[in-house]
């Protein structure tokens, strides 16, 4: 049976991290990590990895300095971003943002936002007002 908590996919925002960063992040979590998309172009930067099967996006400097990594499916360790974010914070060594609760398309998210820093401060942010 599954998890009613377990989002269907996860996203994060990632302070000042660079994609080989994130690949090398991936490698340590998944088996199976190969890239498969790669665009330096900075208005459109991005990256794409194959890991365990699932598709991760990272949109470099989606929203200034923070670059957004999107499972697009969960068959992560993780049941939600919140539980990511906690991860990647500590291991990438990197402040992580992440919404503060599951949402569906059409469905407008929280404007609160979990921001987490490396030392594990957990704090709930109004991210709009700090862009």
């Amino acid at each position: 049976m599954s998890n009613p908590e377990r989002y269907p996919d996860i996203e994060i925002y990632a302070l000042d991290i660079t994609f080989k960063q994130i690949g090398d992040w991936l490698k340590t979590r998944f088996s199976e990590v190969e890239q498969t998309q790669l665009v330096k172009k900075k208005s459109e930067a991005r990256a794409t990895w194959k890991a365990d099967g699932m598709i991760v996006t990272v949109f470099g400097n989606a929203v200034g300095a923070f670059s957004s990594i999107w499972f697009q499916t969960n068959a992560t360790p993780w049941d939600t971003d919140l539980e990511c974010a906690q991860t990647a914070s500590h291991e990438l060594n990197t402040e992580i943002r992440c919404s503060n609760s599951g949402w569906s398309e059409g469905q407008r998210p929280d404007t609160k936002w979990w921001q987490i820093l490396p030392n594990q401060q957990e704090a709930l942010i109004d991210w709009q007002e700090q862009q």
